[in-house]
């Protein structure tokens, strides 16, 4: 008897854990904006050209300048950066989108020329609204933060 009600508790727990982990794939999945119309619908008030002055106390150069364009582009959520005072660029990947908030990921595409004393390294960036055309930016957990606008 134990072997059996053994193997039923495992059956449900097997169950539940995939009942679960379909549950987390599907929020994940609508929290990923760019794969339908409504999630690029939350999305449209961050389309457009953003620019600041951004702070970073361990670099070099204490600030610098940033633009961002992020724009929808065959009905997904694109965005790309310059670091314009760095000569870094590259492109940004949406992990969460809401009216609010941006989750992106940096992947670098172009460093600064040889022999400039930084490095250009991708990283995690939030981008939190303050105005209709105003966010922060934090880079890194917060080792880069500024003001950006449109």
């Amino acid at each position: 008897m134990k072997t059996s009600r053994f193997h039923r508790v495992v059956n449900v727990v097997i169950a539940m854990t995939s009942v679960i982990g379909a549950g987390v794939v599907l929020l994940q999945s609508s929290s990923i904006a760019g794969s339908d119309s409504k999630s690029l619908a939350v999305l449209k008030p961050w389309l457009g050209e953003w620019r600041g002055t951004i702070l970073q106390a361990d670099s070099p150069l204490h600030s610098w300048t940033l633009a961002i364009s992020l724009k929808e582009q065959d009905e997904k959520f694109v965005g790309s950066y310059v670091e314009l005072s760095l000569k870094c660029e590259g492109t940004l990947t949406l992990t969460f989108g809401g009216s609010s908030k941006l989750d992106l990921v940096e992947t670098v595409i172009a460093q600064p020329p040889t022999g400039t004393p930084w490095f250009c390294g991708g990283g995690s960036i939030q981008l939190e609204r303050t105005g209709t055309n105003r966010a922060l930016y934090i880079w890194d957990g917060g080792v880069a933060h500024g003001v950006i606008r449109r």
